[in-house]
């Protein structure tokens, strides 16, 4: 027998609509998110970036993004403690409640809210990058070069090389919402739209404060896609 509506709570949760976030990721700067080398080769890439493993096109992971918006939206609201994400599974908690508490399987808090997609390149992004790679011989990436320098000299030494998505290149932003009874869903949606201005003034990946990762969300659409309209 279904749960009704004014029946619904904390321990025996009932889902009312799955929203899906749509947008627009593009790369403003280049941007690198990295990914794991099967080996080291001698004047090889010292970082390269996380590509798809049948592809080989790069791509953004969901567990990448939802990192950066969580930390950020911690940050806003002054959560987490000793470097930990938040785990204190306050009801009034906006990151517990729409993330999960770090490390505590055991709330009331119901299932996650936010569920974080790969992001993908659009079929624009990828067939530049493509024709790119035939031009260039650049393996759907560009090549920066980074030096430390020396205080006592002042020379630059020690060179290394990190792959970056070119900045122009585009992602399908995809984030799924799981709204349950009882949720606010206002502020759900003012939480999404503060996230998303956080992203765009911080930076997504690595070396964010050498210039690498400024994107921006575009085109943001929050649709219902459970239950599906009749008619």
């Amino acid at each position: 027998m279904a749960v009704g509506h004014n029946m619904a709570n904390e321990s025996n949760p009932h889902l009312q609509q799955i929203w899906e976030v749509r947008a627009r990721l593009t790369c403003v700067t280049g941007c690198h998110v990295g990914g794991g080398r099967d080996s080291l080769e001698i004047g090889g890439i010292d970082n390269p970036v996380i590509r798809h493993p049948l592809t080989q096109l790069p791509y953004l992971p969901g567990s990448s993004l939802k990192g950066k918006f969580r930390s950020l939206l911690e940050a806003a609201d002054g959560k987490g403690q000793n470097g930990q994400p938040c785990s204190c599974a306050m009801p009034t908690c906006r990151v517990c409640r729409y993330f999960g508490p770090h490390k505590k399987p055991h709330h009331t808090l119901k299932p996650t809210r936010f569920l974080f997609r790969d992001a993908f390149l659009t079929e624009d992004a990828e067939q530049a990058l493509v024709q790119a790679a035939e031009t260039t011989g650049l393996f759907y990436v560009e090549e920066k070069y980074e030096n430390i320098i020396n205080r006592n000299t002042h020379v630059a030494e020690h060179p290394r090389v990190q792959e970056r998505v070119p900045a122009g290149t585009t992602f399908d932003f995809v984030l799924g919402v799981r709204v349950y009874y009882g949720d606010d869903e206002k502020l759900m949606r003012q939480t999404i739209a503060e996230m998303v201005q956080l992203v765009a003034r911080d930076a997504i990946g690595g070396g964010g404060s050498r210039g690498s990762g400024q994107v921006r969300l575009d085109n943001l659409q929050i649709l219902t896609v459970w239950p599906e309209a009749q008619g």
